[in-house]
């Protein structure tokens, strides 16, 4: 496993869990899309970045934890004063999004995925951005040279 290689394993993942309709993006599927033409519902993948959990004396080896956040993205105009429809859907779509995810193990993870400690929430104009946050340990090595 290289070290960004599950993007595309979350994004198979997602995409044969998500209902119909929901699109399952990357960050590099949404660099310039401006707020209001991006497609939702959607769930956007992004890398967060890792930290070094065990390091070989040799330094050639090391186990890493990455972060990735799965975001989920609605918008939904209904009663946009309260914004309750959004949060509604925002939630539906969490919860599929965690079922999916969460103790799933994907080929060459040494444990399966966890929640974690994800960012707030944001909301604007009848949007939702509901991050959610995933760790995944994983061991790189470096060259034998």
């Amino acid at each position: 496993m290289t070290l960004l290689s599950l993007e595309s394993a979350l994004v198979d993942r997602l995409k044969t869990r998500m209902l119909a309709g929901v699109h399952v993006l990357t960050g590099a599927d949404l660099a310039g899309v401006a707020e209001g033409s991006q497609p939702t519902p959607a769930v956007h993948v992004v890398y967060q970045g890792y930290r070094v959990v065990e390091t070989r004396p040799d330094g050639r080896a090391a186990r890493i934890q990455q972060t990735w956040l799965v975001v989920v993205a609605v918008r939904n105009v209904r009663d946009a004063r309260t914004g309750l429809a959004a949060r509604a859907d925002a939630g539906g779509l969490a919860d599929a999004v965690i079922g999916a995810l969460m103790g799933w193990q994907p080929d060459g993870a040494s444990r399966p995925l966890t929640l974690a400690q994800a960012p707030r929430a944001g909301y604007r104009a009848g949007h939702v951005y509901l991050p959610l946050a995933f760790e995944h340990e994983t061991t790189v090595k470096g060259s034998t040279q």
